[in-house]
């Protein structure tokens, strides 16, 4: 049977919030007939997605990977020496969900009460964010959920160098915590929950969790994949459907080949940060003077269209491990006894397997000291007295340890590595996206504002020293690796000492040049002594400027985007009401992170499926309906119990 023409609601973009929404309303009501459009491949059982595992495969850039779409800066920027910032976007069902790092964590509450706007304060979400948790960790506080569609837990291990990491931090003065994303938590540590559900071992997407849940009990969600939204389709200012073309083009000279679908109530656009304002151009809302540039009819004059885009910027420094490490290195490598191994490991029991895991087992949130702030600068000072000293609850950074290189091992030399993770979550510079033509198939103009504030430089600088005296206190430390870490001066105490020759001599036992002494520039590291009380590094202004170069150079995006069509005002640069409405037009909503007036400090999955939520909600009650909970059974997976888990039995 082929797909409808006309159907109830239309939901364009399958990523969390938009999977959320169609699941939602269709399991409301199986009389509602739902579509959903995504750009992407169906990721139904692919096990590519549900293997938590190997997700860095979905990161590579080969031209093969179909799983994500890549952004690319339109213009170098001076703020980042010349460079171009690359932004990955999902392009699958289930969005990021579907290919993520699947790192749980939530935004503090301070971030919800900032967009101030009504129904929008953490208290009026937190029912929302119970109700799509499948919290499947012990926990001492009453902000989770437990018998919603979406599995958390610790996965199915939890690495050694994860506590070797939380015992340094805590001589760091970041003390462990047993659940840092209480919505108040701004500095500690703990072990890193994952959106994977612990009795199957597999990541706990939302197509699987919203979509395929409910298609597998009724007939009224209409899924197309491999489709891509062109344009919304408007009689006057009302939404009454949608126009979507093939998502390659390559046949039919290359002609725009639309395929109309009618809506008879309601319009939603989901497809993310970056996809959203395009739709919204394309269908003519958004800055007229842009619209009337590519002779596109205007609907809605809204210049805040693809204005003020955000993300969280993140920089990645290397260590060496000890040889008796377990680390994912060899397993990325592609050695093939290691990779059968752990193939087996996760095919014969996947609730306790190594692949079970992202490798992602510790981080925390922190705030600078008063001491600390008075060595960041006032560009940083100044942010920090508008937006972070009267809320307690807002960390600065995030850091986070892998259990190995994260980086092309075709690079590296051989050995064992882990990589600290640091995240600048409330970053002050903005970027912008917007069409250069009415076609969807031309690249829009894209500009990532990456690091053009200059703010942004002082706390990413602090946290790189703050992981690396972590590192250095960490049992299995034995040295940085030096081509990805700032490049000091060879004669600064804060210079980086790469292997030391005992472990260097285990990882190649038979080498002849092992430990040959070629200069200043090569400075092996100490042996490890499990005794030594260290010193923290001093940074001299030179040693700062190093920092701040390597950032510029290395800074890259968490994938994380928000904030192109704002809930905020229309006077304000607003686009959407806090109905998640379109202004100027009827039957039109959008619902993704891109209505975030403000930055929310949190990998951003569990955001998008709360927007999602909320939409959920708004839109059924506009409609007359009511959410059902618990949602339709999700497949592979036990029902939840509806009550806080305790540990599970090995």
């Amino acid at each position: 049977m082929g797909h409808p023409e006309e159907v109830d609601v239309i939901v364009c973009g399958g990523g969390p919030a938009g999977c959320v929404v169609a699941g939602r309303l269709a399991f409301a009501d199986p009389n509602l007939k739902v579509m959903l459009i995504e750009g992407g491949a169906n990721n139904r059982d692919d096990p590519w997605v549900y293997r938590p595992g190997i997700y860095v495969r979905n990161m590579q850039r080969d031209g093969v990977n179909d799983k994500a779409t890549f952004y690319t800066d339109t213009m170098k920027s001076s703020y980042l020496r010349g460079r171009q910032s690359i932004v990955p976007c999902a392009n699958i069902l289930g969005g990021g969900s579907s290919i993520n790092f699947q790192m749980y964590t939530r935004a503090s509450a301070s971030d919800w009460d900032d967009f101030k706007t009504e129904g929008w304060t953490a208290q009026d979400l937190l029912p929302l964010m119970k109700r799509l948790e499948n919290y499947q960790k012990p926990v001492n506080n009453d902000t989770h959920g437990y018998d919603g569609p979406i599995a958390i837990s610790n996965g199915g291990s939890v690495s050694a160098l994860a506590h070797d990491f939380l015992r340094a931090s805590d001589a760091m003065g970041i003390p462990f915590s047993d659940d840092i994303q209480d919505l108040d938590t701004a500095h500690a540590s703990e072990i890193w929950a994952k959106y994977i559900n612990r009795h199957t071992g597999r990541r706990s997407d939302a197509a699987t969790a919203y979509v395929h849940s409910v298609m597998d009990v009724q007939s009224n969600l209409f899924l197309r994949t491999n489709a891509r939204v062109n344009r919304v389709i408007f009689e006057g200012n009302k939404a009454v459907g949608v126009a979507y073309v093939p998502a390659r083009n390559r046949a039919h000279g290359a002609a725009l080949r639309e395929t109309i679908v009618r809506a008879r109530k309601m319009v939603v656009i989901s497809s993310g940060t970056l996809g959203t304002p395009q739709i919204l151009e394309r269908s003519g809302v958004g800055d007229s003077k842009l619209l009337q540039k590519l002779d596109i009819k205007c609907v809605s004059d809204l210049p805040g269209v693809g204005e003020e885009y955000q993300d969280h910027y993140t920089t990645l420094s290397i260590f060496r491990a000890a040889q008796e490490s377990f680390t994912l290195d060899d397993f990325l490598r592609g050695d093939p006894d290691v990779r059968k191994e752990l193939f087996q490991e996760w095919e014969i029991s996947p609730e306790k397997a190594r692949l079970s895991s992202n490798a992602i087992d510790a981080g925390f949130k922190i705030r600078p000291t008063e001491e600390e702030l008075k060595e960041m600068g006032p560009e940083f000072n100044d942010l920090w007295n508008k937006y972070f000293k009267d809320k307690p609850d807002k960390p600065v950074m995030f850091g986070s340890i892998v259990s190995g290189a994260y980086a092309d091992h075709a690079l590296l030399p051989p050995g064992k590595y882990f990589t600290m993770f640091q995240y600048l979550e409330y970053p002050a510079s903005r970027g912008k996206i917007h069409i250069q033509s009415a076609s969807p198939y031309v690249e829009p103009f894209f500009d990532s504002g990456f690091m053009n504030n200059k703010a942004d430089f002082a706390p990413i600088r602090w946290s790189y020293k703050v992981t690396r005296e972590v590192a250095r206190r960490m049992d299995a430390f034995r040295g940085e690796l030096t081509s990805h870490h700032p490049h000091f001066h060879p004669g600064s105490p804060a210079a980086t000492r790469d292997i030391d020759i005992k472990t260097a001599k285990q990882i190649l036992p038979e080498g002849f040049t092992v430990g040959i002494h070629m200069g200043t520039w090569h400075r092996p590291g100490e042996p490890y002594d499990a005794s030594k009380v260290h010193e923290d590094i001093k940074y001299t202004k030179e040693d700062d400027q190093a920092i701040d170069d390597w950032v510029a150079d290395h800074v890259e995006t968490t994938w994380h985007s928000l904030g192109t069509c704002a809930m905020k005002p229309r006077e304000q640069g607003g686009v959407v009401d806090k109905r998640l409405s379109v202004y100027g037009t009827e039957n039109l909503k959008c619902v993704d992170l891109s209505i975030c007036p403000d930055n929310l400090g949190t990998n951003t999955y569990s955001s998008a499926l709360l927007v999602g939520e909320k939409g959920a909600s708004l839109i059924a009650e506009e409609l007359g309906l009511k959410i059902k909970t618990p949602h339709a059974p999700v497949p592979h997976a036990p029902v939840p119990k509806g009550v806080p888990a305790t540990q599970q039995l090995r």
